[in-house]
């Protein structure tokens, strides 16, 4: 009996010690506790002398991200210590920080890993336009990777119809107390409607061109022809995006309507090239609740009518679960109306 029970406690002290061997790196990652007190770590075995100016510059390009409504962590380390690849150790040290934000890890003489709220997809798309793997400094790279991948997203910040709409109202309402206050003239007041109008009209087209970038970019390799054309679509979707943002007047709308276009004929070319279907219509195979979801994998009932439509599957749960989601509403002169609508609109 002694001698059994001997055998047990050496067999459990065994398996206690090895689960601490195999813990071990991950509970001595120095990138959790310096991304849990700010947003980028620098490893002194990577950044040497330079590694304080290099955390500093890498903190400024996570301060910008911030204020652009893209948080960022970001981590330049020996290795991925403790996962098989870069990727898996930037996955798993966001979960590590429950951070719903983009996590991107740099290491010398490795793939770039990055994990985030957008699909890899993107970011893997991202990442190769701004030809990251092609940096050999890990710094550099690093902030170039967190750019990239971070952004400027085509679809707006938040998916959801009503806050968008409400959004967009709210910013006409601004520009109307704000002409009020200044006895700006009424004629001022509407044209500032009209912008918001055009622009939300543009946002929905450039969510629906950034979806069809995704499927294209996680195509099998054997449709890489398709790529020159892919990344000349991705960079005059971002010139548009930032048209858009800029835009003051609804005179500064148009040059942003005009890279859509041409953003939107790229995408098709690119499309053909891939030998996959390529409508002219921007929301064919879309979700028709709204484009940003994604493609149409099934039908479900959408507020307010309860007709059902084309959906992505999580529309489709929402509906099941007694909670029809509203479609994608867009503001015009007559009121708001459904994005799909409103591109007929007069």
């Amino acid at each position: 009996m002694i001698r059994r029970a001997a055998a047990l406690v050496a067999a459990t002290l065994a398996a206690l010690l090895s689960a601490l061997v195999v813990a071990a790196p991950a509970l001595a990652d120095p990138a959790v506790d310096a991304l849990q007190q700010g947003s980028a770590y620098v490893s002194p075995a990577v950044g040497g002398s330079g590694t304080a100016d290099a955390q500093e510059r890498l903190q400024a390009v996570a301060d910008d991200l911030e204020r652009a409504g893209r948080p960022v962590r970001i981590a330049v380390v020996t290795g991925p210590a403790g996962a098989a690849s870069m990727r898996d150790y930037a996955a798993a040290l966001r979960r590590r920080l429950g951070f719903p934000g983009l996590v991107v890890a740099v290491a010398p003489d490795r793939a770039t890993g990055v994990a985030g709220p957008r699909s890899q997809a993107a970011m893997t798309r991202d990442l190769r336009a701004a030809k990251v793997g092609a940096i050999a400094d890990p710094i550099q790279r690093a902030d170039a990777a967190a750019r990239a991948a971070a952004g400027p997203p085509l679809a707006p910040s938040t998916s959801d119809s009503t806050r968008a709409l409400l959004g967009l109202l709210g910013i006409a309402l601004i520009g109307g107390v704000w002409a009020a206050a200044f006895g700006i003239r009424r004629n001022r007041r509407v044209r500032r409607e009209e912008m918001v109008d055009r622009t939300a009209l543009a946002r929905v087209r450039l969510d629906a061109i950034g979806v069809r970038l995704d499927v294209l970019a996680v195509l099998p390799e054997h449709h890489a022809r398709a790529d020159d054309r892919l990344d000349a679509a991705t960079r005059v979707a971002r010139r548009a995006q930032a048209e858009l943002d800029q835009a003051t007047t609804p005179d500064e709308v148009p040059p942003a309507e005009a890279l859509i276009v041409e953003a939107f004929g790229l995408l098709r070319d690119a499309e053909r090239e891939a030998g996959i279907p390529s409508p002219d219509d921007y929301f064919a195979g879309l979700c028709h609740c709204d484009p940003a979801h994604g493609p149409a994998s099934t039908e479900a009932p959408m507020r307010p009518d309860g007709i059902t439509r084309p959906s992505c599957a999580a529309c489709r749960d929402k509906a099941e679960e007694g909670h029809p989601q509203a479609r994608r509403m867009v503001p015009t002169p007559a009121g708001p109306i459904p994005f799909d609508e409103a591109m007929d609109a007069p």
